[in-house]
Formats: structure tokens, sequence, C-alpha cells
């Protein structure tokens, strides 16, 4: 319900305060059912591993180059505030993002880089014969890799995105087009007729993300008379791929900043609608 009071976010006691376009909000807290998938496994996994290797792996002289390094990069905003990270939370959020793209783990903080323009543009849905098609439109060379996330397909009538997940690194275009198809239907299946398909990218390079740039396509109709000559791919079956740079095989030292396990929201053909950085996740966004 909705309520007047000073601002609050976060849980006490049995009460869960949040803002929503309304204002702010109260509810009731819920116990969240422990589903335990391939993904959530991956980064619960990554997050305690990194968790131990800060006490236990680094040395005290590489501490203090992640204590020197962390405050010069700022929190994701909560109630209009942020602050300095410490160098253990940038340690997390480095460490979780490129455990998640299948970067090793950088004993030393990266340094800060620089995006440029993501050449990344608008979600091309067709809808064939032979099933549901998905590609994203790229113009000019990409320099750094794409983290390509997704949500369920939703009713047609959604304007805003919720929950969207790790897919994988976007494959390397082929004539201004980088189909998605294996990356989406492994996670989430074939999407029907009629229904909505939000797709998120960001740039990616040793930890540090780009800002996150928004596209949605509702998938058409296919023509009368037209029929599926194969079957849609078991959304069980793991694709992950491995990126069109250098980097997501490790074999190069990336260079120069944007923020690490955080971005910034771009609505396709918007202006950005802020700052974010955090620290991992479990592939959501």
């Amino acid at each position: 319900m909705k309520i007047l009071d000073v601002p609050q976010s976060g849980k006490r006691g049995l009460v869960v305060a949040f803002q929503s376009r309304f204002g702010l909000c109260l509810r009731e807290w819920v116990v969240p059912r422990n589903t335990i998938t391939p993904a959530r496994q991956q980064r619960r996994t990554a997050f305690g591993n990194n968790s131990q290797m800060w006490g236990g792996k680094l040395t005290q002289a590489q501490r203090d180059r992640w204590n020197l390094a962390g405050p010069q990069v700022m929190s994701h905003p909560r109630l209009a505030q942020r602050g300095p990270l410490t160098g253990q939370q940038f340690w997390q959020a480095v460490g979780c993002i490129r455990a998640t793209v299948g970067l090793p783990v950088s004993l030393e903080p990266p340094a800060p880089v620089v995006f440029a323009r993501s050449g990344v543009g608008r979600l091309v849905i067709e809808n064939s014969p032979d099933g549901v098609r998905m590609w994203l439109a790229v113009s000019g060379e990409l320099n750094e890799d794409i983290m390509v996330f997704g949500q369920e397909p939703c009713s047609a009538g959604r304007q805003k995105r919720r929950n969207t997940s790790y897919l994988g690194l976007l494959p390397p275009p082929i004539g201004g087009l980088s189909e998605i198809t294996p990356l989406y239907k492994a996670r989430f299946g074939e999407p029907g007729p009629g229904r909505k398909v939000f797709i998120v990218t960001c740039q990616h390079k040793n930890g540090w993300k780009g800002l996150e740039q928004e596209t949605c396509e509702i998938v058409p109709n296919r023509s009368e008379g037209l029929q599926a000559t194969s079957q849609p791919e078991n959304s069980q079956n793991p694709y992950m791929h491995k990126g069109s740079t250098r980097d997501a095989e490790g074999t190069i030292a990336p260079v120069g900043g944007q923020c690490p396990g955080g971005a910034e929201t771009v609505i396709e053909g918007g202006k950005a609608a802020g700052a974010a950085i955090g620290g991992g996740g479990e592939g959501k966004t």
C-alpha cells in the first residue's frame, strides 16, 4: 500500500519498503522460494569463492591496491544517494562480472575503461515456417564484448521490463545482424506470436560494464497456412557464446572507465536514465 513517510528502502521486521511510480509503498515480507538454477548456483559459487580469496589468496600489498582503487568507484544509487565502494566491494564487483562471462579471476584492480558509443541497435524478430528467429542490428565494428540479457516473453501491453537474465555474449554479426535466437531459446524457449520480448545489452571489458541499452519487439504472427518445419529447441539445453573478441578468452589485457557490475539504463531512442554500479549478482539486471 502507498503511504506518506520519510524515504525508505529495504526490509524492517516483517515489512518491506520500496519505491514505486506512485511513491513510497509497503508490503508484507514473504520468504522467497529458494529455487536452485544453474545460473544461480554459478553466481553464488563465484561470490563465495571471491570472498574466500580476498582474505586467503590476496597478499596485503594487493589488498592495499584494491583499497585504493575502490573509493574511486561510486556505488549504485539508492534513495537518490550513492557513495564510494570499499576495496572488497570493488573486488567482488569485478570478480563476479568476470566469472559471469567466463574470465579468470584478476588479482589486480583493472584500469578504468572508457567505452565508446555501442553499435548494437534494435531487436529484429521474424516468425518464419522454421520458427521464431531473433537478431540484434549492429552498426560498425564491435571493439568490446557485448553482454546480452533477456526477459521471459511477456504481454504485448507491458511497457517496462522487469527482471532480466544473462543469456551470453553477443555472437559476431553477419551482414549487420547478430543472431541471438539460440541464446534466447536456450533460456526461455520459443516465444509465441503476440508476445513481447525485452532484450538488454551492455558493453563489457575486463570486469567493467558500460551503459545498458534496452530494445523490445513483439513476435509477429506466422503467415496463414505456414507450419513450422522443425521442433523448438529444448529450453533446458545450455548455450552460451564465448564472445567475438579475444577478451572473452583472456588472451589480451584490456585497457582503459565505466562502472563494473553496474550500468546506466538507456531506453532505445531515449536518454540515459541514471548511472549505476553494483557488485555482480545472479545474472539479472
